[in-house]
């Protein structure tokens, strides 16, 4: 009778440790991804996707053909909404950001007509609508890098016909206009991923014939670049999204391998880590958001395109 209610207990402790186990995390390493409501519009990659307030919103990209669909996630709700068509031609490779309380989406890659844009598009989330606003002075491109500081927004960077390019321009929405600013400083390119942190503005890794990882570090004030720590490896086409003074690279494409790694910038202390992996399939041309203080990954694609949507705990 002993030796059986030993081995009951036993067995009961081991389940108990097994469970403490699995539900322990190492604090400052292992994110969570939980998986969230399955993006409702066709899957695609190379689309955008930015945040205004409380909501996310994404749209663009292709599939095969080129969309201009557009939609809001509601992260309280964990639902979707269709919103309306993105005011320019259907596309993919845009920029999309935001500043205040209006999205923006500019440049990309149409196949129709000039193919290459340079054109900037106004969404105004409460009245659902789109307006037309200055053009990027400069050439058309798709590719292009964005980052945003304060009330202005910088575009630059980029692949126009079959020149890489390495300009930068000031876009500031109260007043419509563009002034350039002084040339990222390193190898013209692609692709690269832009962010903003403390202040400043940073750019780096991307494409140009290679895959780069070097990053840099723009100063509004001065109006001047300094070059910062490179990441580990050199990766083109992440999702991204900004964290309580961290930027995380999730995603993309190094080589010939897709990626499911995260990497974690710091402007603080300019070192980057290696964080606990995508929990979804390794993918090139998602994109990226971040919600009141999580990151979102949505779409991409992995030899077929996603519609999958995940959610980044920080710890």
């Amino acid at each position: 009778m002993y030796k059986h209610t030993k081995n009951i207990f036993q067995v009961f402790l081991l389940i108990v440790v097994v469970a403490i186990s699995s539900c322990t995390k190492e604090p400052g390493i292992t994110p969570n991804w939980p998986i969230k409501a399955t993006f409702p519009g066709n899957g695609r990659d190379y689309a955008v996707a930015f945040s205004i307030g409380s909501k996310g919103y994404f749209g663009t990209g292709e599939n095969g053909s080129y969309m201009k669909d557009f939609w809001e996630y509601d992260p309280a709700l964990n639902s979707w909404s269709q919103k309306s068509d993105f005011g320019g031609t259907p596309r993919e490779r845009a920029v999309g950001f935001s500043v205040g309380t209006k999205g923006y989406i500019g440049t990309g890659f149409d196949g129709m007509g000039r193919y290459q844009r340079n054109d900037l598009w106004e969404y105004d989330p409460t009245l659902n609508n789109w307006i037309q606003k200055a053009s990027l002075p400069d050439s058309v491109r798709n590719d292009a890098s964005v980052f945003v500081i304060g009330n202005n927004a910088y575009v630059g960077l980029g692949w126009s016909g079959y020149v890489y390019l390495n300009d930068l321009w000031e876009f500031t929405p109260a007043t419509n206009t563009w002034i350039q600013k002084a040339n990222f400083p390193a190898s013209n390119r692609q692709s690269a991923s832009g962010f903003s942190l403390n202040g400043m503005g940073f750019v780096g890794l991307g494409y140009n014939g290679q895959y780069l990882s070097d990053l840099y570090e723009y100063d509004p004030t001065a109006d001047s670049w300094t070059q910062k720590s490179s990441c580990p490896i050199p990766i083109a086409y992440t999702a991204s999204f900004s964290l309580a003074g961290n930027e995380y690279l999730c995603t993309g494409r190094s080589g010939n391998n897709y990626l499911s790694s995260v990497y974690q910038y710091s402007a603080t202390t300019n070192l980057w880590t290696k964080k606990v992996g995508f929990t979804g399939s390794a993918r090139n041309g998602a994109s990226g958001f971040s919600v009141n203080g999580n990151g979102y990954v949505v779409a991409g694609y992995d030899g077929q395109y996603r519609t999958d949507m995940f959610e980044y705990f920080p710890q």
